[in-house]
C-alpha cells in the first residue's frame, strides 16, 4: 500500500513525532510512504516542503494570515493533486491542517480523488481558528467557541462567522474517516458539525525498544546523569512557548511549596534557567534513549498541562514506569488511572495538585514499584507503535 501524509513539520513535536514515527512503522512492514510538510526538519527525502513556510514569502503569507484572521484561505496547496506522491497514493493521511502551509479548500479536492482518513490531534478542526477551545461553549452550528483571540493559532480580529462558515462548506463536501488519539476528543466530535463523519479512537504509539524501565542499578543511573543520589526527583518536560499550554506557572507553584524540603530536587527538561537551589534547568533532549534514563530515574513526573489530547510525554513516562500527577485534561484521565498508576487532580488546583505530587512520593516501595508495573504494563497493552499502525492499516485497508 503506498500512504502519503500530510502535517505541519516532521520531526518536532508531538503531532510530528506520531506522523514520522508512523511513517517508520510502515515502511517496516513493507509499505511505501511519503510526507508533505510545511516546515522540514530531517534529511528524509520521502518528505518535501508543500509550503516553505520560512521563506520571505512564507513569512508574509504568515503575517497576512494573521491581519487578515483567516489560516484557511492565504495558503496555496493545490498543487499538491499534481505530484506523483499525491498520484500514486492508496491513501491520504492528514494529520494538523492548521499552521500557515494548507488551504483547506483542498482538503474537499484530495477527498474527491483520494481517500482521506485525518487524525485530530488538537480540536482545531472544531473550532473557527483555535488549537484547543478549552471551556469553550459548543454553538448551534456545530463549532466550539474559541475563549480569546489570541490563543493558537491566533488571529487579529473577530472573523470567526467567515472561519466557521467556510470550513462547515468544506466539510460538507469533503468525505474522509476522522480519527481521534482519545475518546475525549472523539466525544467533542460526536456533537460537532462533524458528528455524520465516520469516526473512530486509535491511540497514540510509543517505541517500547527504547522507552523502558531502566531502574535495574539506580544509583549508577543517577550517577550517570549526575542527578543526586540522595534526593526524590520530580521531573517536569516543558519548553518555555508551551507554557499556555502545559502548565509552567504551577510547576513554579509546587518549586515554591517545596523550596525547603531538603530531600527535594525539581528537574524540567526544556528550560535551562533553574529558580534557586531546587531546580535543574535543562535544555530539549532529542535523544530518546538519553530521555528514557531521565524518566527512569525520577520519582515523579509532574504534568500539570491545561489542555491536552493523548500526549506523548505521557506515556513515555508511563512506559518507563513512572508515576504521573495531572490535571484532569482532555485525554489523560484515559492513561493515568487515578492512584492505580499516577494521581488525577483537580483541574487547575494547585491546592489539589500539592496533594496529588506529595501522595506520590509518600509512598510505600511496594505499592509505588506496583504502580510503575501497572504502567509498563498498559502501555504494553495499548499505546506501541507497532499496535497504533495495525489499527491505522486496518482503517486504510477498510477504506
Amino acid at each position: 500500500m503506498n500512504i502519503l501524509q500530510i502535517n505541519t513539520q516532521d520531526k518536532k513535536g508531538g503531532t510530528a513525532k506520531v506522523a514520522y514515527s508512523l511513517e517508520a512503522e510502515l515502511k517496516k512492514k513493507g509499505h511505501t510512504t511519503s510526507m508533505f510538510v510545511g516546515r522540514k526538519y530531517s534529511d528524509d527525502n520521502n518528505i518535501k516542503l508543500l509550503n516553505n513556510t520560512r521563506s520571505v514569502s512564507g513569512k508574509i503569507r504568515i503575517k497576512l494570515a494573521y491581519w487578515l484572521a483567516n489560516d484557511i484561505d492565504i495558503f496555496p496547496s493545490d498543487h499538491i493533486l499534481q505530484t506523483p506522491e499525491f498520484q500514486n497514493a492508496d491513501i491520504v493521511h492528514c494529520h494538523n491542517l492548521h499552521s500557515h502551509y494548507f488551504n483547506l479548500s483542498t482538503l474537499q479536492k484530495i477527498s474527491q480523488l483520494k481517500p482521506v482518513v485525518w487524525t485530530f490531534h488538537d480540536m482545531w478542526p472544531l473550532t473557527a481558528h483555535c488549537a484547543h477551545a478549552f471551556d469553550g461553549k459548543l454553538k448551534e452550528n456545530g463549532f466550539f467557541t474559541c475563549p480569546d483571540l489570541g490563543i493558537y493559532p491566533p488571529i487579529a480580529w473577530h472573523n470567526e462567522k467567515y472561519l466557521e462558515k467556510k470550513k462547515a462548506e468544506i466539510y460538507n463536501n469533503s468525505n474522509f474517516q476522522i480519527i481521534t488519539p482519545s475518546k475525549w476528543l472523539a466525544e467533542k466530535v460526536s456533537q460537532s458539525a462533524l458528528k455524520n463523519k465516520p469516526l473512530s479512537v486509535i491511540y497514540n504509539g510509543i517505541n517500547t525498544n527504547i522507552f523502558k524501565p531502566l531502574r535495574s542499578n539506580i544509583n549508577k543511573l543517577k550517577a550517570d546523569l549526575n542527578l543526586p543520589l540522595d534526593k526524590k526527583i520530580i521531573l517536569s518536560v516543558v519548553k518555555k512557548r508551551d507554557d499556555q499550554w502545559k502548565g509552567w506557572r504551577f510547576i513554579t507553584d509546587m518549586i515554591e511549596h517545596f523550596r525547603g524540603s531538603k530531600d527535594i530536587i525539581f528537574i524540567n527538561i526544556g528550560r535551562i534557567a533553574g529558580n534557586g537551589n531546587n531546580l535543574i534547568g535543562l535544555p530539549p533532549i532529542s535523544d530518546e534513549q538519553k530521555l528514557a534514563k531521565y524518566y527512569s530515574a525520577a520519582d515523579v513526573l509532574l504534568y500539570p498541562s491545561i489542555a491536552d489530547n493523548c500526549p506523548l510525554v505521557v506515556l513515555e513516562a508511563m512506559a518507563c514506569g513512572l508515576p504521573i500527577v495531572s490535571f484532569n485534561t482532555g485525554g489523560i484521565p484515559e492513561l493515568i488511572e487515578h492512584k492505580i498508576n499516577g494521581y488525577i487532580v483537580q483541574y487547575q488546583s494547585s491546592d489539589d495538585l500539592q496533594v496529588g505530587v506529595e501522595y506520590l512520593l509518600n509512598l510505600p516501595l511496594p505499592k509505588k514499584e506496583q504502580m510503575r508495573q501497572r504502567s509498563v504494563n498498559k502501555i504494553g497493552a495499548d499505546f506501541t507503535l507497532q499496535k497504533m499502525a495495525e489499527k491505522y492499516l486496518g482503517i486504510y485497508q477498510s477504506l
